[in-house]
């Protein structure tokens, strides 16, 4: 319904005044641009009507006028700061699955803010329209692009909560796409901040109602638009819902899926958007969860093998130093004992040429005394073609231990005869 038309309220040039021409449904033209034309809906915060743009051949948008028939003052200042946030949240939005703001503006004392037009029904309307509840994959999918949306608006610099998430500020355009429309209580989010206590029954979680949200509230939000959609039935406030339990047709994984989500406790639920959207994805891929398992089987598979390669490789290399160190022990062991035999063939080599001198002279060196060799002189030795005859006592004189002649007159000494016979 129309607000009623405030008393004695007429613009400063004379001009009738907006809201009387809107309370008499006529056609009117705000900053000689928008042309309303139609009137759309009424919501809490205000009025909504269907213009036109006269400037861009004349485009359709929707026009929000901010309510004026508010009981106390300070209710009417907290209802413009929210209308006045809105504005500004929606200017710092640019998403195919949140309304875009046009325009904004104060005039003749009234609040204006014109979107664009979303051609479709929001999620409440096309329910109740349909008289049943939607099937499971379609909410899925529906409940996929949500969760996506959450999380642009939750890691947007700064973040922002939506904090009024429910089938009505959910419309679906003629291509089947999630449009969120309502940000008349968003705020950007500041963990130290403390935010105002705005709740919507059954959709909200409890820490909302002591101005505690924050970006897993509006999960809890999702998670119970999610158990209208798939029973037909409104959740109870500050209660964990289960679809399951009001249709028995709901699959096990989207049962727990919706009650995870609507968790009272905030640590119980998905802590961010994007995991809730996996977890939906998952019911809406079952294979997926099992190439997911069978893909993480193989990589477990993959990396012992590569572990026991690895063990096998370093125990071979292992064995290899040790081997190898084996053969030069070996190695070394084997040059010291070619050594000491070229050494041994050195010595022989020397007693060989001794023995090959004393074969060709008589002449017994005394330096060849001193190698320690032992020789036997033969009896009768050849040289320049003669040959020498030595008595058997001659051999005393080469044998004695003294190495002295014996003294003269001995009787042990016979005349030493040095004449040769000549052959």
């Amino acid at each position: 319904m129309t607000p009623p038309d405030p008393p004695n309220r007429r613009p400063a040039n004379g001009a009738p005044n907006t809201s009387s021409q809107q309370g008499q449904g006529r056609r009117f033209v705000l900053q000689n641009r928008w042309e309303v034309i139609s009137h759309l809906g009424q919501g809490g915060m205000g009025t909504v009507y269907i213009a036109r743009d006269l400037r861009l051949a004349n485009r359709q948008c929707v026009v929000k006028k901010l309510r004026d028939d508010f009981f106390r003052q300070e209710d009417k200042e907290k209802a413009l700061s929210f209308f006045q946030r809105e504005a500004v949240v929606l200017s710092r939005l640019q998403h195919p699955n949140i309304v875009h703001i046009l325009d904004y503006f104060e005039e003749n004392g009234d609040y204006f803010l014109v979107m664009e037009y979303v051609e479709g029904e929001n999620l409440q309307q096309m329910l109740h329209r349909r008289g049943e509840p939607f099937p499971e994959v379609q909410v899925l999918a529906w409940g996929a692009q949500i969760a996506e949306v959450l999380h642009y608006l939750h890691s947007h610099d700064p973040p922002v909560i939506y904090r009024d998430l429910k089938p009505s500020n959910i419309m679906i355009d003629t291509k089947d796409r999630v449009k969120l429309v309502d940000f008349g209580i968003a705020r950007p989010y500041a963990e130290d901040a403390d935010n105002t206590h705005v709740v919507s029954a059954g959709y909200s979680p409890p820490e909302q109602y002591w101005g505690g949200a924050d970006p897993r509230s509006d999960i809890y939000a999702l998670g119970a638009t999610m158990h209208f959609l798939l029973t037909g039935e409104e959740p109870l406030a500050l209660q964990t819902p289960s679809p399951k339990r009001v249709n028995p047709r709901i699959s096990e994984v989207a049962d727990q899926l919706v009650v995870r989500a609507c968790s009272q406790d905030v640590w119980l639920r998905y802590q961010s958007a994007p995991e809730m959207q996996d977890e939906i994805e998952r019911c809406l891929n079952p294979g997926r969860g099992n190439n997911l398992k069978i893909a993480n089987w193989v990589i477990a598979v993959m990396a012992l093998l590569v572990t026991g390669l690895s063990v096998l490789a370093y125990t071979r290399f292992a064995d290899m130093n040790k081997n190898r160190d084996a053969e030069i022990a070996q190695n070394q062991k084997l040059l010291k004992e070619l050594e000491t035999v070229k050494h041994q063939q050195s010595n022989k080599e020397k007693e060989l040429g001794l023995l090959r001198q004393y074969s060709k002279t008589d002449r017994i060196e005394p330096e060849n005394y001193r190698s320690g060799v032992q020789l036997t002189v033969p009896k009768t030795i050849r040289t320049n073609n003669m040959t020498t005859a030595f008595k058997e006592q001659d051999e005393a004189q080469l044998t004695d231990p003294e190495g002295l002649p014996p003294l003269p007159g001995s009787e042990a000494v016979d005349n030493f005869d040095t004449s040769s016979n000549t052959q």
